[in-house]
């Protein structure tokens, strides 16, 4: 009935509650079967609202509620629309999907979702910043899709300057294609990144 999926790496935490929510509903972008909320919207009752709605076209109701900052008191207005939730007390039938970041082992929404005994309707899933050796797998993925690539130490230099970040560094890569030509079938050496991917915190292939 619900999953809570949260990490300091925003971007992982978007990446994975995106095929989620595509997994559970067949438009997540349908405003009949999904209702996407933030923190300044879980106040006076809304969220319990959107959670009670039933879909209107007959699919699969999805709430999705972003979480960006730290706010405590939205934390745990969503604990206890949760607990709620996985108790079967709303629609028993919607879908209740929570973005947040980090959560420590004190958040009231982390200790609503762990729970003892709702572990067969929540999910809690934690998205790890991603180690180097999936940060280059990332990459060479992203540019093979275009049909371009990077030899292994210009591969190893750009790994080490990509941000921790995952959907900022998929926009990095986009550019990186894009600057080797798509389609091109090119190979990018490390003399020819050395001016655009360096440990400087502003290098960025943007300009």
């Amino acid at each position: 009935r619900a999953a809570v999926i949260y990490g300091r790496d925003r971007g992982g935490v978007r990446e994975r509650a995106d095929r989620l929510a595509k997994a559970v509903t067949a438009n997540p972008d349908d405003p009949f079967d999904v209702a996407v909320l933030t923190e300044d919207e879980v106040g006076d009752g809304r969220l319990a609202d959107e959670l009670s709605a039933i879909s209107m076209m007959g699919g699969r109701r999805l709430v999705r509620l972003r979480l960006i900052g730290e706010r405590i008191g939205a934390e745990r207005a969503a604990g206890a629309a949760l607990t709620a939730h996985a108790a079967g007390e709303l629609n028993p039938e919607a879908f209740f999907l929570i973005e947040a970041g980090a959560l420590g082992k004190d958040s009231p929404l982390r200790k609503a979702a762990e729970a003892k005994g709702l572990d067969k309707a929540v999910a809690v899933i934690p998205a790890y910043e991603d180690e180097p050796g999936d940060v280059a797998r990332l990459v060479r993925e992203g540019l093979a899709a275009d049909r371009v690539s990077l030899t292994p130490d210009a591969l190893e230099k750009l790994v080490e300057r990509l941000p921790k970040d995952r959907g900022v560094a998929r926009q990095e890569i986009e550019r990186l294609a894009l600057f080797l030509g798509p389609g091109s079938g090119s190979q990018g050496d490390a003399a020819a990144l050395a001016e655009f991917v360096g440990v400087e915190a502003e290098a960025s292939l943007s300009e």
